[in-house]
């Protein structure tokens, strides 16, 4: 099971529209956004978008000192250093690194001045979310917003015909426009039931085969969050933590921007139960915070930008993203810098890498390219993909391949990014830009998860479960600990590159992630762009990340 994401772009209109609302020529000349153009894929344009159509989007603001920011994020996941582990608060964030009030201030007086209404500022001043007319955001952007159809899915979609442009004063403190289509919109492929014999794996089963249960730890006393675009029942989660004798902490839904889903959840529903299930299972006495936010390119930002601002969670489960194609790159870099705010705070973030194994386009625009998933691609997170769990009979752990279930049920993601360079950690790794997975964890049809979704008990499968799982078992690493741990995947590509990786982490050997008639990768000894690193053996890793 995954969630998917999808994006879109835009023709340059006449002269006359460099005109504000206001009818006020603009006295700076215009800079365009060149990142900024949405990625079109293989669509035609079908004819304008209704004038009076409501759109809501953002604008990114800049940070300040970014090399040292870079550096700041090095050295705080150092042992080396002074810095390590001194993670900063929101305040410390903003004072160093976050736009200033003046800053935020002028991108907002350019709204108002344009029309926009529904204003609202990020607590970290780092995104400026607004609502206007299609008529309104065109003048205001500089590009025509049209109607498009995407010539392999059928999908229609509205979106930016060209690179939005701005007065030079204000594109001095914004890096990017978000939000000016609706081919962002996340996908899923939820599977509550296996098509073949299955041994489902239950809380008793994950402790004992991946090694939590001699921690000593249930999550208690840790916050973990979660990035939902999708409701849930409090219900269900109570019935599967009664189903397992399992003493749970509080579940709260936190809303961004006046996002409602839980009064009626829809399909995305068994993704939210999958998830906060699955960290019931190895850390139910850990709070709950569910963020939910629009289904939308804006939303996403303002849900990543709420986390780090609000600083609630240590902890971060993220089982929704977009192969980066879809994702774009002025999107996925404004998402980035909410990313690395959060982990200069002190937040562990673990991504799905997907479950199309190389192409991950296939869904959204019908591409076998290969791909990779986007937010799991980000280095400030941590991308797991997917194994197939084998337990003995007293549920102990017998081993793992790469998961790759084939058309029936899907294979890992894993690849190359083509949006971010790679980090240092990754050095040993022979590239240059970044590669995905970093570890990862149970995700098959054969192994799948038993949910409690909608009031019916039922197996779900998917990198969606992989992820809640290293979530969860890094929320008892807080615990066990004392504090926040941040961004791991330094501490995950140390331990693999040294003498105690045996210690740490099953070393996934078998399979690969073909799929779609495509050629992916092998899993083989040490890291692969299957299966990362592997999966943890519980108390080992535990003894090595301190």
């Amino acid at each position: 099971m995954r969630m998917r994401k999808l994006v879109a772009a835009a023709v340059p209109l006449p002269a006359l529209l460099c005109l504000s609302l206001t009818g006020v020529a603009h006295a700076d000349p215009l800079v365009t956004l060149s990142g900024n153009a949405a990625p079109l894929a293989a669509s035609a344009r079908t004819g304008d978008t209704d004038a009076g159509q409501r759109i809501t989007a953002a604008l990114s603001l800049k940070l300040h000192n970014q090399q040292a920011l870079q550096q700041f994020l090095a050295d705080v996941q150092n042992p080396a250093s002074p810095k390590y582990h001194h993670f900063l608060t929101p305040q410390q964030f903003n004072a160093a690194f976050g736009p200033t009030q003046a800053e935020a201030d002028q991108a907002v007086k350019f709204l108002e001045q344009n029309g926009a209404t529904g204003i609202k500022v990020s607590g970290n001043r780092q995104a400026v979310t607004f609502s206007g007319t299609a008529a309104q955001l065109e003048s205001t952007f500089h590009t025509g917003i049209g109607n498009y159809l995407d010539s392999v899915t059928g999908r229609k979609f509205f979106a930016n015909d060209a690179a939005p442009a701005l007065p030079k004063a204000v594109s001095s403190v914004v890096d990017s426009v978000v939000g000016l289509d609706n081919h962002g919109v996340k996908q899923h492929s939820a599977a509550t039931k296996a098509p073949r014999e299955v041994k489902a794996v239950t809380p008793p089963i994950l402790q004992s085969a991946y090694g939590t249960g001699d921690l000593s730890a249930t999550g208690a006393g840790v916050n973990v969050g979660f990035v939902e675009f999708d409701g849930y029942d409090k219900a269900d989660i109570a019935a599967y933590d009664s189903k397992y004798n399992l003493k749970a902490g509080s579940v709260n839904t936190v809303s961004v921007n006046g996002a409602d889903y839980d009064s009626n959840p829809g399909e995305g529903e068994t993704e939210v139960d999958l998830d906060l299930e699955v960290v019931h299972a190895l850390a139910a006495e850990a709070d709950s915070y569910v963020y939910e936010a629009e289904n939308s390119s804006a939303g996403e930002l303002a849900m990543y930008q709420q986390i780090a601002s609000d600083k609630k969670v240590s902890v971060v489960s993220i089982s929704w993203g977009a192969c980066e194609a879809a994702e774009g790159a002025s999107a996925a870099n404004s998402v980035d810098k909410a990313i690395s705010t959060g982990a200069a705070e002190g937040i562990s973030y673990f991504a799905a890498a997907g479950d199309d194994g190389t192409t991950d386009c296939a869904r959204q625009s019908g591409s076998k390219d290969k791909a990779v998933d986007f937010p799991a691609s980000d280095p400030n997170i941590s991308g797991v993909g997917g194994t197939e769990l084998s337990v003995d009979s007293s549920n102990g752990y017998s081993g793992e391949v790469a998961w790759n279930d084939g058309a029936s049920g899907g294979a890992g993601g894993g690849g190359i990014s083509t949006i971010f360079d790679a980090p240092s950690w990754q050095s040993k790794q022979s590239t240059t830009k970044r590669k995905v997975p970093d570890v990862s964890a149970d995700a098959a049809q054969g192994s799948a998860y038993t949910v409690v979704s909608g009031g019916q008990t039922g197996n779900v499968w998917g990198t969606s479960g992989a992820a809640p799982l290293w979530a969860a078992f890094t929320v008892l690493q807080n615990q066990v600990h004392g504090g926040s741990l941040g961004n791991l995947n330094e501490k995950f590509y140390s331990i693999g590159n040294g003498s105690d990786y045996g210690t740490g982490f099953n070393d996934v050997t078998k399979g690969n992630n073909d799929f779609n008639g495509t050629t992916g990768f092998s899993a083989g000894t040490g890291y692969d762009q299957v299966t990362g690193w592997g999966s943890f053996k519980g108390s080992g890793l535990s003894g090595l990340i301190g």
